[in-house]
């Protein structure tokens, strides 16, 4: 008999084949099972091969989690009396009791399940869920729960003034997106196409944040104190920008005997710390502009070099309508606020859709200037590599084809921004990059990807809804 756990049952078939395959299909004799001492034992294909198994198996597993929890919220909500029967007041609640999990963790699990949930209508005909494309992929285990309930979250959001048409093609991009790309990324995109479908909602959004903005201090027993700073979007740029200036400034302080160019790419490879932490440079960095702000009314060092990117359209800058972007804050702010801030100092407005083509170079500079390093920015978000959070100032440009070694030029289709352990890994591993329509993809080595898919980095594709008079989608 077929049953909707047979993909679950073929998934963990398949995880224990690999897992046998990764031992050479030997077991230690006379000894206790011990996945700790099968794992060291695996060559390091063998060890990948397991880890792509156990969350393929993770997901399905995660998938029946979400799809259970979701038919429990309905039972609790319709008085089926299974409260009066656990005891519990919601499935979020029961679900801490029966899988010791954290409350979080269980709210998570019921939204994405009811979220993916089959319906049903008034007369008891069968209706597909909320969300299809997010169910369908949920369920063959090629969604993560996390990513699902960011899509979800976020579109539902945007619901109330966006087209059905619209909605639909968010949900499929936003899933086509997710499934190949970490969940850190997912997040991202989801917000901008919330903000994309509802231009409307950005300004009150934005008010919402700058209400909960605050700075709580704490005596602590040991002699600490401690600072709990909650940052609306525009505030926490202007903090990131000076603090990630002064802490780049400090890593990249001259500590050594610079080898001579190591490998031809033409740029230095070598940097060595102080033994501080990465948060002990940030306390230092905030401690130090603030030293400064009491005792001198002169430039800060680090801080005369940093700039605050604010990222909008030229129609939002000329009619302060829709949204802006900050480098390295996710959330966006409205264009009304984007137009003030760029009359301040150290605001630089990078108005999109410009012609770019001054910002290119031939090969008589082997330095990119300032303006090709603000347009790489703005097309890779920081370090442009998958899965790297590293803001603008950690970052430097690089020539994807290497100056030296390789002739490559220095102009906009020859750049792209990396922090200093990704440059180090592209060239220790042999990554190759490509750019193709302002989209950087990084190619994996055969030891890595035997078929070198390559895997998009630098910053999400902007959504473009069409933003059409139809109908309203029903939720």
């Amino acid at each position: 008999m077929t049953t909707s756990t047979d993909a679950l049952v073929e998934s963990t078939a398949a995880l224990a084949d690999t897992y046998s395959h990764a031992l050479g299909g030997g077991l230690c004799s006379g000894e206790e099972p011990s996945a700790g001492v099968d794992l060291q034992r695996m060559t390091d294909a063998g060890l990948l091969a397991v880890a792509d198994a156990v969350f393929a198996t993770a997901r399905r597993l995660d998938a029946l989690k979400a799809q259970v929890a979701g038919q429990l919220q309905h039972r609790f909500e319709h008085d089926s009396g299974i409260a009066a029967r656990t005891g519990n007041r919601n499935a979020a609640a029961a679900l801490t009791d029966i899988g010791h999990i954290s409350m979080a963790e269980a709210g998570r699990l019921v939204r994405v399940g009811v979220a993916t949930r089959p319906r049903m209508s008034l007369i008891g005909e069968q209706l597909p869920p909320e969300y299809p494309e997010v169910a369908a992929a949920v369920g063959a285990g090629a969604l993560t729960v996390d990513s699902a309930l960011y899509i979800t979250a976020n579109l539902g959001q945007a619901a109330p003034r966006a087209t059905t048409e619209d909605l639909i093609m968010a949900e499929k991009q936003l899933v086509e997106f997710a499934v190949t790309n970490p969940v850190d990324s997912v997040r991202k995109l989801a917000i901008r196409y919330r903000d994309a479908l509802d231009v409307d909602g950005v300004e009150p959004r934005e008010e919402m944040l700058v209400s909960r903005r605050g700075l709580t201090r704490f005596d602590q027993p040991n002699g600490m104190k401690r600072y709990v700073l909650d940052a609306d979007p525009v505030s926490a740029a202007f903090l990131d920008t000076a603090i990630d200036g002064m802490v780049s400034a400090e890593l990249r302080k001259p500590r050594f005997e610079a080898k001579e160019d190591p490998d031809g790419c033409g740029d230095s490879h070598e940097n060595l710390g102080d033994g501080r932490t990465m948060p002990q440079l940030n306390f230092d960095a905030f401690v130090d502009i603030v030293r400064h702000a009491l005792s001198c009314t002169q430039g800060l060092g680090a801080l005369d070099h940093t700039t605050v990117v604010v990222r909008m359209t030229l129609e939002s800058l000329q009619t302060g309508l829709g949204e802006a972007q900050l480098d390295g804050i996710e959330q966006p702010i409205s264009a009304f606020t984007a137009r003030k801030m760029a009359a301040e100092a150290c605001i630089i407005p990078m108005v999109l859709g410009g012609n770019s083509e001054v910002l290119d170079f031939g090969l008589g500079k082997r330095l990119f200037t300032k303006a090709q390093k603000l347009a790489a920015i703005e097309r890779d978000g920081g370090c442009a590599t998958a899965g790297c959070n590293r803001p603008p100032s950690y970052t430097e440009g690089h020539h994807i084809r290497w100056f030296k070694a390789h002739d490559g030029p220095t102009n906009m289709g020859n750049i792209v921004m990396l922090c200093t352990a990704c440059h180090h890994k592209i060239h220790r591993e042999g990554w190759d990059i490509d750019v193709k329509d302002n989209a950087v993809y990084f190619i994996p080595p055969a030891i890595v990807d035997p078929r070198r898919t390559p895997r998009r980095g630098g910053r999400p594709p902007i959504p473009a809804p069409k933003g059409s008079d139809r109908p309203r989608r029903e939720r």
